[in-house]
């Protein structure tokens, strides 16, 4: 099952936030900024979340060797951004994990299945 409508609509409303962000953000957050727009923009990033969604086969070959998976499709995340499957619970589904440093931020942009996208900052 691809992204969802909704889930689509979410990360567009998400990502034109980080674009007004820039406009008065220290250099600091505008490379946070930057970064989650690349993500967010990525259509082969998409792709491979569609993927992640849709196929437990993928999420086991993105927990075992994620960077051989990017490397085979021709993704290239932004300078710094690691990614991760980051096992649920039994109820939960795993969620697919980006994260970056920006001096003393930490970021997180998360997909998971249920909810969408989101991301967040921390000290």
């Amino acid at each position: 099952m691809p992204i969802s409508a909704l889930h689509r609509e979410r990360l567009e409303r998400a990502l034109q936030g980080h674009e007004a962000g820039l406009s008065n953000a220290g250099p600091e957050r505008a490379k946070v900024h930057t970064a989650l727009l690349a993500l967010g923009r990525n259509q082969d990033l998409l792709a491979l979340i569609d993927d992640f969604l849709d196929s437990t086969e993928v999420v086991q070959v993105l927990r075992a060797d994620g960077a051989s998976v990017l490397r085979a499709r021709g993704i290239t995340l932004p300078e710094g951004v690691t990614m991760r499957v980051v096992d649920g619970s039994d109820s939960l589904p795993p969620v697919l994990r980006f994260q970056f440093t920006v001096r003393s931020l930490t970021v997180f942009a998360d997909w998971d299945p249920a909810t969408g996208g989101s991301a967040r900052a921390c000290a």
